[in-house]
C-alpha cells in the first residue's frame, strides 16, 4: 500500500508544483499554480487504455477474462477546490464489476470526511465473492449518507498535521527538483506542452521524500521501511507523460509500467490513462453535519455480527502461525515445565503402544525439549 501511496503522492505534486514565466517549461508550472492559487473545478477520469501479457500467457483463457474485466473499470468524477475556504470536494464513480461505486473526498483545512455510500457498491461486489459483508437493507441503509471523520485520531495511525507539513516540504522539494530540469525536456507543438517523467525521476523523487521524512522526529513515522527493497521492486520502466493543453487547460496524463520477466506475473504492461478537464460547475463545498457524521467505534458496531467469525478465524490463523514460529525456532520447554511433563507421563502406561506409535509421540514432542529432555522422554517412552 505504502507504493501506491508514494507514486501518488509524487504525481499529485507534480500537477502542483509552483512557477512562472512563458516558455513551455514555464507555461506548464504557470497552469499547476494557477490550481492552487485560484478556485477550480474540474471533471477527471481515469480508464486503463492498454494491457499486455506476458507471451507465456496470451493464450491463457482464465487470463484474458480478468484482463477484460481490468479494462472495464472506469473512474469518472469531478474534483474542486475552495483557495478562501482551504477547502476541497472529490466526487467519483468507480464503475467495476457490473456496479457503480460512488467515491467522496470532504476536506477543509486539516480535516477530512469520507462518505460511506461506498458501502453499498463494495457489499454487491463482494457477494459475488462469497464474502460475508452485510446485504441487508437495514445494515446497508445504515451507511446512507454518512460520513467518517479520517482525520480522528482513533481512525488514521498517524499524526494529520504531521503530514499536512510533510507534504508542504515535499512539494517544495518537488518544486526546486522540476525547475532544475532542462528546458528541453519540456516540449509544444501548437497548444500542448508535453513533460515526461521516467523511473529515474520517480527514485530521485522517492529518495527525497525519505530523506525528508528522516530529517524531523515529527516525520519519523512516515519513513518508507525497507527503502531499498521497495525501489528494487519497482516496475523495470515507469513513464509519466503529460500534455497540458494550455488554450483549454486540460490536462492528460499517462502512466505506462512495464513489468521485468522475472517478476512472474502475467502482466507484461499496463497504461492508464487520466484527464483532467475546466467546468463552470463551481459551488460553494459543504460539509458534513454533526448527525452526518460517525467514528469507527460506531462502524465496528453495525458490522460485528457479520465479522465476529471472521475474526475469530484471523485469530486463530495468527496463533497457528506465532506457534509454528516458536516451534520453528529456538523455543524449549522451561525446566518446570518438563518436570511437570514427566510427572505426567511417568503415571500413563505405554506398554500397549507399538513401536511406531512411541516414535510419533516422540516427534511430536521433539521441537520443544532440549537434547537432554528429549532422552529423559525418551527413555520413559521404552521403558514402559
Amino acid at each position: 500500500m505504502k507504493k501506491i501511496k508514494l507514486a501518488l503522492l509524487i504525481i499529485l505534486s507534480v500537477i502542483i508544483l509552483a512557477g512562472c514565466g512563458k516558455s513551455a517549461k514555464e507555461e506548464f508550472f504557470d497552469y499547476t499554480k494557477k490550481n492552487v492559487t485560484e478556485n477550480s473545478s474540474n471533471d477527471i477520469s481515469m480508464t486503463i487504455k492498454d494491457i499486455k501479457l506476458t507471451a507465456d500467457m496470451k493464450d491463457s483463457p482464465e487470463a484474458n477474462v480478468m484482463i477484460t474485466q481490468l479494462k472495464d473499470i472506469k473512474v469518472t468524477g469531478s474534483m474542486q477546490h475552495d483557495v478562501s475556504e482551504k477547502a476541497t470536494n472529490t466526487k467519483l464513480n468507480i464503475e467495476a464489476l457490473g456496479q457503480k461505486i460512488p467515491l467522496e473526498f470532504i476536506s477543509k483545512n486539516d480535516d477530512m470526511y469520507f462518505s460511506l455510500d461506498i458501502f453499498r457498491g463494495i457489499s454487491k461486489i463482494a457477494s459475488q465473492f462469497n464474502s460475508e459483508l452485510p446485504s441487508d437493507e437495514k445494515t446497508l441503509s445504515a451507511f446512507d449518507g454518512k460520513y467518517l471523520k479520517l482525520s480522528d485520531a482513533d481512525t488514521l495511525e498517524i499524526d494529520s498535521k504531521s503530514a499536512t507539513n510533510l507534504t508542504k516540504e515535499f512539494q517544495k522539494e518537488v518544486s526546486n527538483y522540476f525547475t532544475s530540469l532542462d528546458e528541453e525536456r519540456f516540449t509544444k507543438e501548437n497548444d500542448v506542452v508535453t513533460f515526461k517523467l521516467t523511473k529515474k525521476d520517480v527514485v530521485v523523487l522517492a529518495e527525497k521524500f525519505n530523506t525528508l521524512s528522516k530529517s524531523k522526529k515529527e516525520y519519523k513515522e512516515f519513513v518508507i521501511p525497507d527503502f531499498d527493497e521497495m525501489i528494487k521492486n519497482l516496475p523495470k520502466a515507469l513513464d509519466v507523460k503529460f500534455n497540458l493543453n494550455t488554450k483549454t487547460n486540460d490536462l492528460a496524463v499517462a502512466l505506462t509500467s512495464t513489468f521485468d520477466k522475472k517478476d512472474e506475473g502475467f502482466i507484461d504492461s499496463i497504461e492508464v490513462l487520466y484527464n483532467y478537464k475546466p467546468n463552470d460547475k463551481q459551488v460553494a463545498i459543504k460539509l458534513p453535519a454533526k448527525k452526518e457524521i460517525v467514528n469507527v467505534k460506531e462502524i465496528e458496531a453495525i458490522l460485528a455480527p457479520y465479522l465476529s467469525d471472521e475474526l475469530d478465524e484471523e485469530l486463530d490463523e495468527e496463533l497457528d502461525e506465532e506457534l509454528d514460529e516458536e516451534l520453528d525456532g529456538d523455543f524449549n520447554m522451561a525446566d518446570d515445565e518438563f518436570k511437570e511433563l514427566v510427572k505426567e507421563l511417568e503415571k500413563e502406561d505405554f506398554s500397549s503402544f507399538s513401536a511406531a506409535e512411541s516414535d510419533e509421540l516422540l516427534e511430536e514432542y521433539e521441537p520443544l525439549l532440549t537434547e537432554k529432555q528429549y532422552k529423559t522422554i525418551e527413555k520413559i517412552f521404552k521403558n514402559k
